[in-house]
């Protein structure tokens, strides 16, 4: 049988346009399924445009996506799956769509209005792990997650005057700065700073403050605030009673003679701490000061009562003077 040269030639051109190339053994040669116009190296069953089975080298990768342009999805999850642009890994065993290592360029307008690019990384098991997403004009947001799929960190900028936050919300969770997590006074603190530290602004805590000691109990008493040091200030505040009972009318007021036989017998004025007590136990500053004050007042009191005294010997030597003189001149 005989063919024209031109016959010839419309075989050939339909040869190669309905045929892929693969290289199963190390040679090109035709897929075995022209009708998909998939290409395989290594395969004779490309299942993409182009299936390598085997390592792929390149100077340069441009995954361009579909340059997708304000699509319409059934959901957010189908917006994503549609707009991954670089899968890598196991496929996902709960959603054969994605890989282990996904991203993705998305912009939806239904049924959300949402312009994204987002990586994510789950583990073999499907479940989630690393994810980042960056919405246009708005939201960058980092997460991370165990593995039971619950968020142990977030990151998470708003694009506007609200700022942002950081975000580490189990309960267990610590901090370390300057150090490491195998400090053993990390067992018993969740937020270590090895250093100096500024903070400028306020400092809110509904707990206790310690420096320099991790004691904050005397006796039966807790504090808010232990400090095992001196401390300078320009002005301490105290809010506590005053001693005006002092001068109430009921007032108990000792006499000096009790006074006096009470520092006999103890060494200290009347409701003061010996220095034996100041000494084990502390000085409460607003009780001292208002033991300071109920002496001053009792004080006060003694200096009336001996005004009083001295007035009224007084009048009685100014009279007795006068009553001398009218002798003396009767005397005359």
């Amino acid at each position: 049988m005989n063919f024209s040269f031109s016959t010839l030639l419309m075989f050939f051109i339909s040869y190669i346009t309905y045929s892929q190339i693969s290289s199963p053994n190390g040679q090109v040669s035709s897929t075995t399924n022209p009708s998909t116009e998939n290409i395989g190296i290594g395969t004779t069953t490309p299942t993409s445009k182009l299936e390598v089975n085997g390592d792929l080298k390149a100077k340069k990768g441009d995954f361009s996506g579909r340059e997708l342009s304000d699509e319409t999805f059934s959901n957010y999850d189908e917006g994503i799956n549609e707009s991954i642009i670089f899968a890598a890994g196991k496929t996902n065993p709960i959603n054969s769509q994605r890989r282990i290592f996904n991203m993705y360029d998305m912009s939806m307008i239904s049924p959300y209005n949402i312009k994204a690019v987002g990586f994510f990384i789950n583990d073999r098991l499907g479940k989630e792990r690393f994810n980042i997403n960056i919405y246009e004009g708005s939201t960058t947001l980092l997460t991370l997650y165990d593995q039971s799929q619950g968020e142990f960190f977030k990151v998470n900028d708003y694009g506007d005057q609200r700022g942002a936050y950081l975000q580490i919300p189990k309960s267990n969770s610590k901090v370390i700065i300057g150090g490491f997590s195998n400090d053993p006074i990390m067992s018993t603190h969740k937020f270590v700073v090895k250093g100096s530290s500024l903070i400028q602004g306020d400092i809110l805590t509904d707990s206790n403050i310690g420096i320099g000691t991790y004691n904050f109990t005397d006796g039966s008493e807790i504090y808010r605030l232990s400090v095992k040091g001196k401390i300078r200030a320009e002005e301490v505040k105290v809010y506590n009673t005053w001693a005006d009972y002092v001068f109430n009318k009921d007032y108990d007021l000792p006499s000096l003679k009790e006074v006096e036989n009470h520092i006999k017998e103890n060494g200290h004025l009347i409701n003061v701490p010996s220095a034996k007590e100041v000494k084990g136990n502390g000085l409460e500053l607003g009780e001292m000061a208002k033991i300071q004050q109920e002496k001053i007042e009792e004080l006060t009191l003694y200096i009336i009562e001996q005004n009083k005294i001295n007035e009224k010997q007084n009048q009685e030597i100014e009279e007795l003077k006068a009553l001398v003189k009218k002798l003396l001149e009767k005397s005359k």
